[in-house]
């Protein structure tokens, strides 16, 4: 089948799922956002009343609109470099071309924006990525279960989401149904440049090259050294502009997070998930609807447990089906929230983390994709959980 047939039909299915995705979480985010009593932690953006597209900027949104607005460690914000620079270059340079004088509400539009235009290629590159792992049903399944997953909402939230998931899926999408190992590697070094576990598609990608390594050469191999260019030259710059090219990993300290052991991070989790539990259940009756949410985000690491015990199925299921590249970067992808949290809250940001290992996404259709009854029972309860969490963001109470 030639490239544009395949466009054609993949085109229709990707963007109807990517427009019926978004609406629902726009739709709700804002219904949601007007009527739920916001936390007490909550600290107001500069575009009020509540309830706008600042509703998309909270938590981590607000570090890369800070970061848009005045670059790393500089005031006011003083904001860390832990967070990667692609995504709020590109909020920053939209802002210039388009929009008037640099503000925090003009910066978050266009952080939103810049999510939601990356986020058909994202699906399209799933689902081609899928057609060549499994066939059509299992692609429209995949995009589907990735669409709707509980936490993807935050795909058109202002986070790097997006644009990761678009870059990295790109990237594979490029070497294994393109064939083309000079553009996986330019869109892997962009994908390094927007989260630091980018370097990590040098897994199969490398793997990629093995395969095929007489038909690539030493070309090919030079390459790779494309692979972790955005890295390398943000820790040139943070060398250059700070005297430590390191200041992305050590910046991690500002919220707590160090290498923890696999067995404290499991024990650690099983234990604050029972307490989790316990605490919703000792909820009072009669109790307030603002107190029943702080309950409910007091929860957290139940449902962090949950999403890990769920992408290690999906990993361990997938093991065997997709190729050994594309399960390692998965593994990985998975593997470093896992072990690199803080010492009372392990799995911190689990639930979101998940959202960019694609390959368990395509596991994950291939499995719930050869029922209808399956596929449509697993979104009902996904589109259910997904609408709980957007609630807990959109008012100001910890996700992931």
């Amino acid at each position: 089948m030639g490239q544009r047939e395949a466009a054609g039909r993949t085109l229709p299915f990707v963007l109807g799922v990517y427009a019926a995705s978004r609406l629902l979480y726009f739709a709700a985010g804002a219904i949601m956002a007007r009527t739920l009593p916001i936390s007490s932690f909550q600290r107001r953006t500069s575009d009020v009343p509540y309830g706008r597209l600042n509703t998309w900027s909270h938590w981590d949104g607000e570090h890369y609109i800070h970061l848009a607005a005045s670059g790393y460690l500089n005031p006011p914000y003083d904001e860390s470099p832990a967070f990667f620079p692609l995504y709020p270059l590109l909020v920053r340079a939209l802002d210039s071309l388009f929009g008037g004088p640099v503000s925090l509400p003009a910066l978050g539009v266009w952080g939103v924006i810049v999510s939601l235009a990356a986020l058909p290629f994202a699906l399209y590159f799933v689902y081609r990525l899928a057609e060549d792992a499994g066939g059509p049903r299992t692609a429209r399944a995949s995009v589907l279960v990735l669409a709707f997953f509980p936490t993807a909402f935050f795909l058109n939230a202002v986070y790097t989401e997006s644009l990761f998931l678009a870059l990295s899926a790109g990237a594979l999408w490029a070497v294994r149904v393109r064939k083309n190992l000079l553009l996986a590697c330019v869109l892997a070094g962009l994908a390094c440049a927007t989260r630091n576990v980018g370097i990590f598609l040098l897994v199969p990608l490398a793997l990629e090259w093995l395969r095929r390594r007489r038909e690539y050469g030493l070309r090919g191999a030079a390459c790779l050294a494309l692979a972790p260019s955005g890295l390398l030259l943000y820790a040139a710059y943070l060398w250059w502009r700070f005297g430590n090219p390191l200041l992305f990993y050590t910046g991690q300290r500002r919220w707590g997070r160090e290498p923890t052991g696999p067995l404290h991070a499991l024990v650690t989790a099983f234990e604050q998930a029972g307490r989790g539990l316990a605490q919703l259940s000792g909820m009072r009756p009669g109790a307030g609807s603002g107190s029943l949410m702080d309950h409910l985000a007091a929860t957290n690491e139940t449902y962090n447990l949950l999403f890990l015990l769920l992408a290690l199925t999906l990993l361990v299921a997938g093991a065997r089906s997709l190729p050994p590249g594309m399960s390692a970067y998965a593994f990985l992808l998975v593997a470093v929230p896992a072990l690199f949290g803080t010492p009372q809250d392990p799995l911190m940001g689990m639930p979101r983390f998940v959202l960019v290992a694609f390959p368990i996404f395509i596991t994950l259709g291939a499995l719930v994709g050869k029922r209808k009854v399956a596929l449509r029972l697993w979104l009902a309860v996904n589109i259910a959980f997904s609408l709980f969490l957007c609630a807990l963001f959109v008012s100001w109470r910890f996700v992931a």
